[in-house]
């Protein structure tokens, strides 16, 4: 692999030993997937899974990140609302890097705080300060954040390791692979929509369909043609959130509004996909019902923010949570980061969400949801969300025990109010 004369004195330790491990981890990387050279990266995204041993390996010496970097939903899910989290069963102790590395989550945050990483907190960071351009080269963590920083603002990333991520951090460099080559971009598998009434579908029926698609195309690149060039991110999330946990999907090209993919042509590279699909009603249904595992309508549990609630969306929560209340055999978890949190504070959705009885938490409400392992101890059995992202999760990191109700906001606030599930 060519390397310049600044990386070369990155791997030879130059810059201290911690650059020195980055960037070997990263050569490695590059020569196991080919690479003949590295490229500067723009940004990076730190998943808290990271092990304190090999976060001070990486980092050690190192005394600034060298791209703008921001940290990934909280371990900790009690710092939004400690008092609300713990009236609905979560314990103070509750530290999910402690139950998974055995060592306080706060020997990781003094070093993310000593490198200058951004404490977002958040798997939304293109709406806190981490917002890629065209041919911004990222590594970040999050399948649902890659996949919508490539596909909606086509910034190029692959789905990197965690460590990667680390080693980009202060080394700003990635080695030319994935989705950073621009032939590796193209769609493989083209999408086209059948009769479907687009005028009025909610963001879990775009949910519905992300994760069909994710389905059927594992691993390869995805167009969809037919959605209408209005498509806001809003909407784009909830398409592309599910895709990677259905599937395995890292960029999905809506035509007319990924800034590659003006054109079916401009997605295709000019070529002919290898595969065509049609999604239609039955196709959504099949999604819907494949996501909806519980077959009773008592609720227990309504949960929004998989991946992390906008300021847009805490608005209509609030706005259909004013003056009312959650039901007392309810649980209400909204999960978002503290910025979108504070923004939410200012224009009293905060206030509306938890006089009606909701709670607020900055952890991650997908793989690591904290009642996917303490809710069946606490009578947890049925879940509601709007997220097909959770509503996949949720089935399997609870071993089964917690059955889901997919569904409109609508439907899970309805639900929130009344304790039952209402069919539409």
């Amino acid at each position: 692999m060519f390397l310049t004369k600044e990386e070369k004195g990155m791997l030879n330790g130059e810059y201290g030993p911690g650059i020195q491990r980055s960037m070997e981890l990263l050569v490695k990387l590059g020569e196991a997937f080919g690479a003949e050279r590295m490229v500067m990266a723009q940004s990076a995204h730190i998943h808290c899974a990271v092990s304190l041993d090999l976060l001070s390996e990486l980092t050690e010496s190192a005394t600034q990140c060298r791209v703008t970097t921001t940290t990934h939903a909280n371990a900790d899910p009690n710092v939004l609302d400690p008092i609300g989290c713990k009236r609905i069963g979560i314990p103070e102790s509750y530290d999910l890097y402690e139950f998974i590395h055995g060592g306080p989550w706060s020997k990781v945050v003094d070093i993310f705080k000593r490198l200058g990483y951004l404490l977002t907190n958040t798997c939304i960071p293109f709406y806190v300060g981490n917002l890629p351009k065209m041919g911004d080269v990222i590594s970040w963590s999050g399948s649902s954040g890659v996949v919508t920083a490539n596909s909606m603002f086509s910034a190029s990333g692959s789905r990197d390791s965690v460590p990667a991520n680390v080693a980009t951090s202060v080394t700003g460099r990635v080695p030319s692979i994935g989705l950073t080559i621009k032939e590796n971009r193209y769609a493989q598998v083209l999408v086209e929509l059948d009769r479907l009434d687009l005028e009025n579908f909610t963001n879990a029926d775009y949910g519905a369909l992300g994760y069909y698609i994710g389905g059927k195309t594992g691993s390869k690149n995805v167009v969809i043609n037919g959605l209408p060039k209005t498509l806001t991110l809003e909407q784009f999330r909830y398409i592309a959130s599910p895709m990677p946990v259905s599937g395995a999907t890292s960029i999905c090209h809506v035509v007319g509004v990924t800034p590659e993919a003006r054109t079916l042509d401009e997605a295709l590279g000019g070529g002919k996909p290898e595969e065509v699909i049609t999604v239609g009603r039955d196709q959504i249904k099949e999604a819907v019902d494949k996501l909806t595992t519980a077959h009773s309508n008592e609720v227990d549990l309504v949960k929004f923010g998989c991946p992390h609630c906008s300021i847009i969306e805490l608005r209509n929560i609030a706005s259909l949570l004013r003056g009312k209340k959650v039901h007392s055999n309810v649980r209400l978890l909204v999960a978002t980061g503290k910025q979108v949190y504070t923004l939410a504070e200012v224009m009293g959705y905060v206030d509306i969400i938890k006089k009606a009885g909701g709670v607020f938490t900055d952890c991650c409400l997908g793989s690591q949801d904290p009642f996917n392992t303490i809710g069946p101890k606490l009578g947890v059995k049925i879940a509601a969300t709007n997220s097909a992202r959770s509503a996949h999760y949720s089935a399997r990191t609870s071993g089964g025990k917690i059955k889901l109700l997919y569904g409109s906001m609508k439907q899970c606030i309805d639900s929130a109010i009344t304790g039952k599930w209402m069919t539409t």
